[in-house]
């Protein structure tokens, strides 16, 4: 397909003719192009880069903020066969495989908390999800055997309380959270104390850091949220694997396709493999992300080919389990700064 070779002649290389495709197939359904991102699973600068090849050789046109197809872009999908994107997802689970309402108190007390948390910063790259999503991870987290009697470490993750819900759920032996975060650990604090929450601490804490021997080998799952250069996810996932006890264990993380491309996926599929962990669940688009004050201060919101800002949820990100086997690899090194850096995919810090 001639667009794919102009989209990699500029520099984008980790795409393919189905990405082309994906991007027809929306733009055949909706003129918002968050919502473009959302439904072709791309990382924003590649979409970006795709519609404004389209537009060059005329297959799309902006109006208003609105991308439309040209009689030409629709003469591009019939010749094709590109069909329109479908969603037959689940209204009742939202398409998690987990019901919210499956416990409407924990629920509803999660809501009611929640309302009062701390807005997301740019500065820790914080973006927070839906509350339907983290009561949601929680009991997902139970139906799969790592909530009840377990000691549990969420770590770098507060920004979605789901460590604060967790807390609410109960039946953990033990539960830490730590987040470099002041006012979310705080808030955390505030809540244990007012309902009197046992077997539960927050902490600040810096991941960067080396952990101590309090930390090392003390528990039985983590949950954690790592940025998504490469660099960044291994050091974050090693960091939550030395936490961990004995093979297996488990281990919660959150990976999106819109700050990474499935490119980017293969390689962090395969370092958990090398370090001895096995991926038991993917759910994709598990966790919704509400839109967050600072978009319009991210290289997003630079590279998109419209100025109109999102509207409706378009950030979700797969949900991921991993179990170590025996002989896992262990690490506690200190992370750099530099694991940090915006690459040609990410765009939303």
């Amino acid at each position: 397909m001639e667009i794919l070779k102009d989209v990699q002649a500029k520099g984008i290389q980790n795409l393919y003719r189905r990405n082309i495709e994906r991007i027809f197939s929306a733009l055949k359904v909706t003129t918002d192009f968050w919502k473009v991102v959302d439904y072709s699973d791309l990382p924003v600068p590649y979409a970006s880069a795709i519609i404004n090849s389209l537009l060059e050789k005329g297959l799309v046109k902006i109006e208003n903020d609105e991308i439309l197809l040209t009689e030409k872009g629709w003469q591009v999908c019939e010749e094709y066969q590109i069909g329109s994107y479908k969603d037959f997802s689940c209204e009742a689970c939202q398409g998690r495989g987990v019901p919210f309402y499956k416990n409407t108190e924990f629920y509803r007390t999660f809501v009611e908390i929640a309302k009062d948390r701390p807005e997301p910063v740019q500065q820790f790259d914080q973006g927070a999800v839906t509350p339907e999503t983290t009561v949601s991870r929680v009991l997902h987290m139970d139906m799969r055997g790592d909530i009840e009697g377990k000691e549990i470490i969420v770590m770098g993750a507060e920004d979605d309380l789901t460590g604060l819900a967790i807390a609410l759920y109960g039946g953990y032996k033990r539960l830490l959270i730590i987040d470099i975060d002041e006012r979310l650990i705080e808030f955390d604090n505030k809540i244990i104390k007012e309902l009197g929450l046992k077997n539960v601490e927050a902490r600040v804490h810096d991941l960067r850091n080396p952990y101590s021997d309090e930390f090392l080998g003390k528990f039985d799952v983590f949950v954690t949220d790592p940025p998504e250069t490469f660099a960044a996810f291994k050091a974050f996932i090693a960091r939550g694997i030395a936490t961990i006890k004995d093979h297996g264990g488990a281990g919660y993380f959150g990976l999106t396709l819109r700050d990474s491309s499935i490119f980017r996926w293969q390689k962090f599929q395969k370092e958990l493999l090398r370090i001895g962990a096995v991926i038991t669940d993917i759910i994709q688009d598990f966790n919704d992300y509400m839109n967050w004050g600072y978009h319009e201060d991210t290289k997003a919101a630079r590279v998109a080919p419209v100025k109109k800002a999102p509207k409706d949820i378009w950030y979700r990100s797969a949900w991921y389990r991993i179990e170590l086997l025996p002989g896992f690899e262990r690490t506690n090194d200190p992370i750099s700064d530099e694991v940090f850096y915006l690459d040609e995919e990410g765009s939303t810090t």
